[in-house]
């Protein structure tokens, strides 16, 4: 998932809860009453995206993003400078790392002028959904501008299309009409394929039914599961996105087959790699009770090409 944060403030909390340590906000306005826009914050899950707009037009830039590096979460901690939410007897909050600036901060005020069309056709296409997404932007008196108070709102593939457009950079760059620099336009790619995996992730999960695949794991903790690529994302651009190059398992299995102790056979039983058998691992011990055991199918079977690529990659030949 994707998740933008706009703020108008640079300190915006101060010490651990200034930029970009974490997003915060309030549990409630003042005075009582719910938020979207702050609630938003409990939504983010360890590894989602937050693209950050920061600065008052006109002078507000997408200035580069961050990884939740944990669930949101309530806490009766306060910011060190809470300023006008100091009423708050608690706040949301979510841990981000890995800040990346962008190359080049894109503006705002570019965006809307730019990408005035996909913007507004995809805001009139929100309005029409029986479950409307709560947008940052709206549009008033024939002009695009930013809905005061949507701190955090989510993106979708299609709205992060709508603001920055496509980037399909081949032998010949260039840029996409000026509105950012090849460099960060290769860090916007980035975070489409980190929307891909995440949308990849959810699908495999769905279709063993939130449930691990090795046989007798029984793990159906959401937290606790992958939506596994066999064929790696970053080894085959063919098998991207395809459901039969998926496995629900969950963070013990994942990490095993990940390293190779253990892939399926064209049968989708499990084959335990024969060069860890000799090894006197407490995991390949775990493993290898299940052996030519089939693992929990799906409604999509996995894909021999993706399978023949784990073989490959693993150096085994069940």
């Amino acid at each position: 998932m994707i998740f933008l944060e706009m703020s108008r403030i640079e300190s915006h909390g101060g010490g651990t809860w200034a930029f970009p340590n974490c997003i915060w906000s309030p549990i409630e306005k003042e005075g009582g009453g719910r938020w979207p826009f702050w609630e938003k914050v409990l939504s983010v899950k360890e590894g989602d995206t937050v693209l950050h707009l920061r600065g008052v037009q006109p002078l507000a830039y997408f200035v580069g993003y961050s990884r939740a590096s944990g669930d949101g979460f309530t806490t009766t901690k306060r910011p060190p400078e809470a300023g006008s939410w100091s009423f708050s007897p608690s706040f949301y909050r979510a841990d981000l790392a890995d800040y990346t600036a962008f190359h080049r901060p894109i503006s705002l005020s570019a965006v809307f002028s730019e990408r005035r069309v996909e913007l507004e056709s995809y805001f009139d296409k929100n309005r029409t959904l029986k479950d409307k997404k709560h947008l940052f932007y709206v549009r008033q008196s024939g002009r695009l501008q930013c809905l005061n108070g949507a701190y955090l709102s989510e993106v979708d593939d299609e709205l992060l299309s709508a603001l920055f457009g496509e980037f399909s950079f081949g032998t010949g760059i260039k840029e996409e009409r000026a509105l950012v620099s090849v460099e960060t336009g290769y860090q916007m790619r980035s975070i489409r394929a980190r929307l891909g995996q995440a949308n990849f992730s959810r699908r495999v999960k769905s279709l063993y039914n939130n449930k691990c695949c090795f046989p007798s794991c029984g793990v159906d903790d959401s937290r606790f599961l992958v939506g596994a690529h066999i064929a790696r994302w970053s080894d085959n651009e063919k098998l991207r996105g395809h459901l039969g190059n998926g496995l629900c398992l969950c963070v013990f299995h994942d990490k095993a087959f990940e390293l190779g102790l253990f892939t399926l056979d064209e049968h989708y039983n499990v084959y335990i790699n024969p060069k860890e058998l000799e090894s006197d691992s407490a995991v390949v011990a775990r493993l290898s009770p299940f052996a030519g055991h089939p693992i929990n199918s799906a409604s999509f079977a996995p894909l021999d090409d993706a399978l023949l690529e784990h073989w490959i990659r693993i150096d085994v030949s069940p």
